[in-house]
C-alpha cells in the first residue's frame, strides 16, 4: 500500500471532486478545492516533486486546498451573487395548479407539496395586492429554485364554456 501512496492520493482527490460535482452540484468549495489539491499533490509526488509519505501528501493537500480556497473565494462568491434572470418561464411546470391550503398575498407566502417537494408560493406582480384564501386555485406562472410564482385561476360564470 506506502508503494502506491501517490496513486492514492489521486484516486481519493477524483473520488471528492466526483462527490462534489455529481452529489452536491459544486455548492461547496471544500471538496472542491481539496479534490483539486490531492490530484495535484499526487501527480508531484508522482514526478518525485514531493517525498511519496503520508505526512507530506497529506501536508501538501492540506496546504495545496487551503491556497486554493484563497484563490478560489472572491471568483466563486462573485458567481453565486450574479443577477439572477426573473422567473424562469420555459419548464413543464408552466401551467400546474394547485389550490391552496393556507392564505397568499404579497407580504403573506404560501406552499405547496409537489413531486415530493414543498414549493414556496409566490404571487406574481401581475395578480396586484390581491389576498387570495385557503381553497381559491393558482397556476404557476414562473419557476425559481423552491419556489412557484402563481397568480390566481379566473373561474368562468357556471354556464359559460371556456373556448
Amino acid at each position: 500500500m506506502s508503494y502506491y501512496l501517490a496513486e492514492l492520493t489521486i484516486i481519493i482527490g477524483l473520488l471528492l471532486l466526483a462527490a462534489e460535482v455529481w452529489l452536491l452540484g459544486l455548492s461547496t468549495i471544500v471538496l472542491l478545492a481539496t479534490g483539486c489539491a490531492a490530484v495535484l499533490v499526487g501527480l508531484l509526488a508522482m514526478i518525485g516533486v514531493l517525498p511519496e509519505t503520508v505526512t507530506a501528501l497529506f501536508s501538501g493537500t492540506g496546504i495545496g486546498a487551503g491556497l486554493l480556497t484563497l484563490a478560489l473565494w472572491r471568483p466563486l462568491k462573485r458567481l453565486q451573487h450574479k443577477e439572477r434572470s426573473p422567473d424562469n418561464r420555459h419548464s413543464d411546470f408552466i401551467g400546474l395548479t394547485f389550490v391552496l391550503t393556507s392564505p397568499l398575498s404579497r407580504e403573506q407566502l404560501s406552499s405547496a407539496k409537489y413531486s415530493g417537494v414543498t414549493w414556496q408560493l409566490q404571487l406574481s406582480a401581475n395578480a396586484g395586492d390581491i389576498i387570495l384564501q385557503p381553497g381559491e386555485q393558482v397556476k404557476v406562472i414562473g419557476v425559481d429554485v423552491g419556489r412557484f410564482t402563481v397568480e390566481p385561476v379566473l373561474s368562468l360564470p357556471e354556464g359559460e364554456a371556456e373556448n
